[in-house]
């Protein structure tokens, strides 16, 4: 009898249409017994592997395991049951770094992902330090200064309202989201002691994964990590390079089934052994199901003939 086991890679702030090409060399090479599953810009790569003995499969789950990290570097950022919200904030309590949003719409958005996570009012104060803090909250302005120098940039003035925000708390990191206005796509910047970074979000990314953009900043500040492809560093106040529109970041429900991939079921496939399929229509709500470590998760459902992608959440707006 076959022994089976589950590995799950996370990856967060690739493109849907890089993550197919990669996941099609992949399958290409040889590795049969995978599964995609997209939450709010999250995917969840699952590797299914079988073998005699339950060490030889979970040594083949490790094998794909390590091509699929070399070729995600950075975006992958956990494996496992793990959120992109409770990696970022692991991080933060491992570094010991306080973080706090600039104003009400961004803290709203990190709150939701954030709140109920064990131990993380340590790391993000949920605006008690900054904008709902009597005297604080007044002191969070964009500096005239720099709204002199730079009219019109709207990067320059978030930047400017996060960097007062930091100082105001007393904080280790700032973070703001602002919608899209005019002339603007929407964009999120964190700033700190060294500098800001700023990147695109989609116009259409619900509020989860606006949040999800807003941690991965995060994430890979508190860690020392490049910032993500088509981000922007700059110092507050100083000349900027130009804010590039992010690629692939406008994360809808239902993208996935354009990339949906299944090949024929062999003939000669023996009993027990999975399909060499990518599916990538499984509804999120099988995540959890198909997420259990070390279970049996058998070849997804077929996608229905014709599937409309579901009518996005409204994007947060400011007060």
């Amino acid at each position: 009898m076959l022994q089976t086991t589950l590995q799950v890679l996370r990856v967060f702030g690739v493109p849907a249409a890089q993550v197919t090409a990669i996941l099609r060399a992949v399958r290409d090479e040889g590795c049969p017994g995978l599964r995609l599953l997209e939450r709010d810009g999250e995917y969840a790569i699952c590797i299914q592997g079988s073998a005699p003995t339950q060490e030889m499969a979970r040594e083949y789950c490790e094998k794909w395991a390590r091509r699929l990290r070399a070729e995600f570097g950075d975006a992958l950022y956990a494996e496992g049951e793990v959120s992109l919200a409770q990696a970022t904030l692991t991080a933060l309590l491992e570094k010991r770094r306080l973080l706090v949003a600039a104003d009400e719409t961004t803290g709203r958005l990190l709150g939701d992902a954030l709140r109920g996570l064990t131990h993380s009012e340590a790391a993000f104060d949920f605006g008690n330090q900054s904008y709902l803090h009597p005297q604080n909250a007044k002191r969070i302005v964009i500096p005239p200064a720099l709204l002199q120098k730079f009219p019109g940039d709207l990067v320059q003035a978030a930047a400017g309202r996060a960097t007062t925000a930091l100082l105001a708390a007393q904080a280790d990191i700032a973070v703001s989201y602002m919608p899209a206005s005019v002339g603007q796509a929407p964009f999120a910047v964190l700033c700190d002691r060294r500098g800001a970074v700023a990147a695109a979000v989609g116009p259409e990314a619900t509020d989860a994964a606006i949040a999800n953009h807003i941690l991965d900043l995060v994430r890979r500040r508190v860690l020392g990590l490049p910032p993500a492809p088509r981000a922007i560093t700059f110092r507050p106040g100083h000349e900027r390079p130009m804010l590039p529109l992010s690629a692939g970041s406008a994360v809808r429900r239902g993208d996935t089934a354009r990339f949906s991939l299944r090949r024929a079921r062999p003939k000669n496939l023996p009993t027990g052994q999975f399909e060499p399929m990518l599916d990538m229509d499984t509804a999120a709500k099988t995540l959890g199901s198909a997420m259990e470590l070390g279970g049996t998760a058998g070849p997804a459902a077929p996608a229905p003939a014709a599937q409309q992608p579901a009518t996005p959440r409204p994007i947060a707006r400011t007060p």
